[in-house]
């Protein structure tokens, strides 16, 4: 489709929320020019031709703000660029961030807090808008001071993919608790079949499996941090782990590398893969229409605890910006937060609304989509990574954790002992 006639659809999606965006611009003084730039990894696939689209349908209704986006083809290098770009005393107007990203850049003061926007009486959002907003996003807007420093943007989380053909012929329903799907493992473990498939990453590259993991120590009553410490050897971190390491020993979990969950599961071997939402495409190519694969909550823990992992960057303002480009800046964020911005988000690329009411505009979408609703309603209470700078070196703990109980067959309570003395030495800074 041409960048003309996409832009004549979203016009169309938009008509009725244009009017109040481009009213709030008004108010919010931007009469004369600005240009804002966005460092972003959007770079591929849908996201860049959808980032557009929204970023035109902005310039076009909000008139005077021009926004100059700075895409960059990953994470990593996005990173790299923001932290140069810090170091050089030019960063962009903005940028995507991760939780821990955002509390090293607020450590050395090189992003504002958004507090004063979020709550203005002229430009802020509703009073209504937390409410409105999943839980567990709203929640991974702050740091620990308490201030909201980041603006949600594209996120997904982890859902449960099965193979209903499977499920079927063995006379088993969908698992909603962990029980229960350690059950249907047990079960569906025979004829050269087994449960699922797990990748538990490594030190320097954590996996689906280390998030996997983290999700049921949460469904399980444990926490991931508290204080601003770290918690990985809890008791529910080593029932969580021992959890695991019985489907290993009884042969219903198989560990591999390179997303083994997703070509067990495509090849009819395993019966469960635990993924995020947003490797759907990904599953569904390697099924290739072999059986049916139908998507489910991840199962709820011994008390009905729900655990899952968010993930996905928010958006921050570098403090090197005037008042105007911060003005406009936030004007922007707000706008991608909207329904109807949020909900396009969702349905052009798959990533999950941020908003309960971008539902609403789903409706079409998500009769043939239904996974979406899915992973979008565990956003209410999906934790995002936890905002301290030293927690990618605990989350490369966990993983290793995790290696030496699967692999090596090491106690669960000594290997998250271990994990737990590495992750507190890095959050002291030793």
């Amino acid at each position: 489709m041409s960048r003309h006639r996409r832009f004549i659809a979203i016009a169309a999606v938009f008509a009725a929320v244009a009017t109040p965006l481009a009213a709030s611009a008004a108010t919010a003084g931007h009469r004369a020019n600005v240009t804002i730039s966005f460092m972003e990894a959007m770079s591929s696939g849908t996201q860049k031709p959808t980032l557009d689209d929204l970023t035109q349908n902005f310039e076009q209704t909000h008139p005077g703000i021009t926004i100059d986006l700075i895409a960059e083809p990953n994470y990593g290098i996005l990173q790299q660029k923001e932290q140069a770009s810090i170091a050089a005393g030019n960063p962009p107007t903005m940028g995507q961030a991760y939780e821990n990203w955002a509390a090293g850049y607020a450590d050395a003061k090189a992003i504002i807090p958004l507090d004063n926007y979020v709550n203005s009486k002229t430009v802020g959002v509703p009073k209504t808008f937390k409410s409105n907003i999943w839980t567990g996003v709203w929640n991974d807007l702050f740091l620990p001071d308490g201030k909201i420093w980041m603006w949600p943007f594209n996120k997904s989380d982890y859902v449960l993919f099965y193979n209903a053909n499977m499920l079927k012929a063995a006379g088993i329903s969908v698992p909603t608790t962990w029980a229960q799907y350690a059950a249907a493992e047990k079960k569906l473990t025979t004829g050269g079949n087994w449960g699922e498939s797990l990748d538990t990453g490594t030190l320097s590259a954590p996996a689906n499996g280390t998030l996997e993991y983290l999700s049921i120590v949460k469904a399980f009553g444990g926490t991931w941090i508290k204080n601003g410490k770290p918690t990985l050897d809890t008791k529910a971190a080593v029932q969580a782990l021992q959890f695991l390491a019985d489907l290993k020993g009884q042969g219903a979990l198989q560990v591999g590398t390179n997303y083994p969950e997703q070509t067990a599961l495509g090849a009819g071997r395993s019966a469960f893969a635990v993924s995020s939402i947003a490797g759907y495409p990904y599953m569904l190519a390697a099924v290739g229409g072999k059986f049916s694969m139908q998507v489910a909550p991840l199962p709820a823990g011994p008390n009905g605890g729900e655990g899952n992992a968010m993930a996905g960057t928010n958006i921050v303002i570098f403090s090197q910006a005037n008042a105007a480009q911060r003005a406009a800046a936030w004007q922007f964020m707000k706008y991608l937060s909207s329904p109807h911005a949020t909900a396009y988000w969702a349905i052009k690329t798959g990533y999950l609304p941020v908003t309960k009411s971008a539902l609403v505009y789903m409706k079409s979408y998500i009769a043939t989509h239904p996974y979406q609703k899915i992973a979008a309603q565990a956003l209410q209470y999906a934790g995002g990574n936890p905002p301290y700078a030293w927690w990618t070196q605990a989350e490369g703990y966990v993983a290793e954790a995790m290696q030496a109980v699967l692999d090596n067959g090491a106690s669960p309570a000594s290997a998250l002992a271990t994990a737990q003395q590495k992750a507190m030495q890095a959050a002291s800074g030793s």
